[in-house]
């Protein structure tokens, strides 16, 4: 049996990974930066039925040029204008490619002119000199309620994409105007959360990925006789799931991954979406963005905050702008697992924390495998100021958070040790909240497309999990360093046949790195399930 599905890095931690394990783990490559135009801007308008944009940024070229994929006369182009701060909006022009022409000089192609219908009336791009782009009517979808700022804007010729960001120096007036002047290039362009190539699952995806990979389980009871599980979930709840994925990109070189398209990329997500969010499709609507994280070498590196911040800027986005056009005033359970947590839990703080409207909303929040801390002895304080760990099943706006390591294999060389002495690791055990501490339901998938986490062969389960029913346990105690985690033991019921599958001892799961971090959801997803289905009812 393969168990596995999620990277072992923790963002926020500090990791001190050993040279064989990184060894191990580095099969991933990270993706090369695409070729995107980052681009000063020197003027942006707009009003309630205005668009003004000026560059004349000198780095300005037409990508690979006339006849090619990045050509608007024979592919068209698109405009995105965006803010996530303010009213929020993210609009999306389309500029086929009648009306387009080519601007000559001496017979070569220096630029390309559009001169189309409402609401973007002209666009030029020159090459070295200029890109000027006027909108009028309304029909352009930017509100001025609250101030923009920043206004990012996002002009796509064939493949090719211009990125300017128009904030600091800036000048609002409330319903009427917003202007921004000699804005420096961005380092980044955003990713594009209007299309379904930035998530993996959200509700009306042609692919949406909760539901087009199986999530059969094989039951495997105290007897040894087998039975087979079915998974139905649909897209239809009153209530959602914000979902943000761990570390999958293995590779030591620091940075972000920049192609979240990428077939390989997209396949390793796969493993631990399917492992931790996907079964929640009986619950809740599923939102799971891509985000530009960092590699797993970037966590040791002394300039990893730069990294961390692009990659949560990414997951900010998808937030802010699920909020706007998907959520309406939706109750919501917010989960992540390690990297993945780093980056809910960085929201929660400067999102929900704050928020009466978020938190009375918020149904739990899974915060697993990450670095949430509170006092010693307390519930709340540390990571959070007003959101507590959950103590009861029915407590809502609470927060569920452990790192797990297995019985025997205790936290060693400060690998749990998190916001010193006078501060604990968070630990709440999911099956402790509504029983003795046996796990209802532990799953395993029988493949992994990460290869690392391979750490056990499949001895012929045919379906993409298998399920051990109350076999494991857990209890909430303190390593040497005072700081507490999730031990889980194996707890077989009387007269029980059956043999724990995963090896304790395997490189993987050593307690000197991140203990059975891999396998932080697997241990108590039917119980994370049963909590999250008390917390719906108790907010209805």
């Amino acid at each position: 049996m393969v168990a596995g599905g999620s990277a072992a890095v923790v963002g926020g931690a500090v990791m001190k990974p050993w040279p064989l394990l990184l060894v191990v783990l580095a099969a991933t490559a990270s993706a090369a930066s695409a070729a995107d135009q980052l681009l000063s801007g020197d003027r942006l308008v707009l009003s309630t039925r205005r668009l003004d944009v000026v560059s004349r940024d000198a780095g300005i070229t037409l990508g690979r040029g006339k006849d090619s994929a990045d050509d608007p006369v024979l592919h068209g182009g698109t405009l995105r204008v965006l803010s996530i701060e303010g009213d929020v909006f993210d609009r999306t022009y389309a500029l086929p490619p009648k009306g387009w022409r080519y601007l000559r000089q001496k017979r070569a192609v220096v630029g390309y002119a559009l001169h189309g219908p409402a609401p973007i009336g002209t666009l030029l791009v020159r090459t070295g000199k200029l890109v000027r782009i006027t909108g009028v009517g309304a029909r352009l979808g930017h509100t001025l309620g609250r101030n923009p700022a920043p206004v990012r804007v996002i002009l796509t010729l064939g493949q090719q994409q211009y990125c300017l960001s128009f904030g600091g120096t800036t000048t609002f007036k409330t319903g009427v105007r917003y202007l921004a002047a000699n804005a420096p290039a961005p380092d980044v362009c955003p990713l594009p959360y209007g299309n379904d190539a930035a998530w993996l699952c959200r509700p009306g995806m042609a692919s949406n990925q909760c539901f087009v990979n199986s999530l059969e389980a094989t039951v495997v009871h105290p007897d040894l006789s087998t039975t087979v599980e079915p998974e139905t979930g649909s897209e239809d709840h009153p209530d959602d799931c914000f979902y943000v994925y761990p570390t999958v990109d293995l590779s030591g070189t620091p940075g972000n991954h920049a192609d979240v398209t990428d077939p390989g990329y997209v396949s390793l997500t796969l493993d631990p979406l399917l492992s931790q969010a996907a079964r929640f499709n009986t619950l809740c609507r599923i939102f799971a963005p891509h985000y530009r994280q960092v590699t797993f070498g970037t966590f040791t590196q002394p300039n990893s905050a730069q990294f961390l911040d692009l990659a949560y800027r990414d997951v900010l986005d998808a937030w802010r702008l699920y909020l706007k056009n998907d959520n309406v005033g939706r109750n919501v359970v917010i989960m992540g697992h390690s990297q993945g947590t780093f980056m809910t839990t960085r929201l929660i703080q400067e999102e929900v924390d704050s928020s009466p409207d978020l938190r009375g909303r918020l149904i739990v929040a899974l915060l697993i495998g990450g670095s949430v801390t509170v006092p010693q002895g307390a519930v709340v304080g540390g990571s959070f100021q007003n959101v507590p760990l959950c103590q009861t099943v029915a407590q809502t706006g609470c927060v569920i958070a452990y790192r797990s390591y297995a019985a025997g294999f205790a936290p060693a060389n400060g690998s749990n040790a998190i916001g010193g002495a006078s501060m604990d690791t968070a630990c709440t055990n999911p099956a402790a909240l509504g029983g003795a501490g046996v796990f209802s339901k532990t799953y395993f998938p029988t493949h992994t497309n990460q290869a690392a986490f391979q750490i056990a062969q499949n001895p012929g389960i045919p379906t993409a999990f298998v399920e051990f029913p109350q076999f494991y346990a857990g209890a909430c105690v303190k390593d040497d360093t005072g700081h507490s985690y999730l031990e889980v033991s194996v707890s077989p019921l009387p007269n029980d046949q059956r043999t724990n599958p995963i090896p304790f001892n395997n490189l993987v799961l050593s307690p000197s790195i991140l203990g059975t971090h891999i396998l932080d959801y697997n241990w108590t997803i039917g119980d994370l399930l049963a909590l999250v289905a008390a917390k719906e009812a108790a907010l209805r």
